[in-house]
């Protein structure tokens, strides 16, 4: 059986697995270079890294530096990489800029709504990608860049309550969550949209892709 590829627009992942970002230098370069060498998108989690650096060193300057040390190690191998920042972090537009001057392939988003990802991202050619959890995130998120930015995002991570991380979901969604991954995003793009929205057939479009 042939293994379908990942396409991001232009960008083309041969093996359809996008590694997740496990923030605290638990992604970093290493991991995210065998991943993408094996056909993956390997992807860096942006945080947690520089704090082994010297303390003196401001702390935007130290994770600065340290995301771009990281991708650079990756790149020079002439492989495609992703980076994963949270929207939480105080520097999180830092983050963006640092990726987007690195030459990065896609920015994944999550831990908050990123409604001002591409304001940060520039005119660069990095894939944006949010990470949302539900289809009010997933409509705010669209009709807020669609006005603001005239874009939409290239593509979406949609978690369901048992994929851990900063989702925000209840006690009760663990418990009782019975859908299937494929359920889950379905139901996410139907509540983004109306089927003849603009909006929501592009979303369609990358979720079934």
């Amino acid at each position: 059986m042939k293994i379908p590829s990942l396409k991001i627009g232009d960008l083309t992942i041969r093996i359809p697995i996008v590694q997740g970002g496990m923030g605290v230098s638990v992604s970093k370069s290493s991991l995210a270079s065998a991943v993408s060498l094996a056909g993956g998108l390997g992807v860096i989690a942006s945080v947690g890294l520089g704090e082994e650096m010297d303390t003196s060193i401001p702390y935007m300057q130290r994770s600065r530096q340290a995301l771009s040390a990281e991708i650079r190690l990756v790149k020079q191998l002439g492989l495609p990489v992703g980076v994963n920042v949270m929207v939480a972090l105080t520097n999180f537009s830092d983050l963006v800029k640092t990726s987007a001057d690195e030459g990065v392939d896609v920015l994944f988003a999550g831990a908050g709504l990123p409604l001002r990802l591409p304001e940060f991202a520039g005119d660069s050619s990095m894939k944006l990608v949010p990470i949302i959890s539900s289809g009010r995130a997933a409509d705010v998120i669209c009709r807020s860049w669609s006005k603001k930015y005239s874009r939409f995002p290239d593509a979406i991570v949609v978690e369901g309550p048992m994929a851990g991380g900063h989702l925000g979901f209840k006690l009760q969604d663990l418990l009782g969550y019975a859908g299937s991954r494929n359920a889950c995003g379905s139901r996410t793009l139907r509540a983004a949209g109306r089927p003849k929205d603009s909006c929501y057939s592009s979303w369609r479009r990358l979720y079934r892709s």
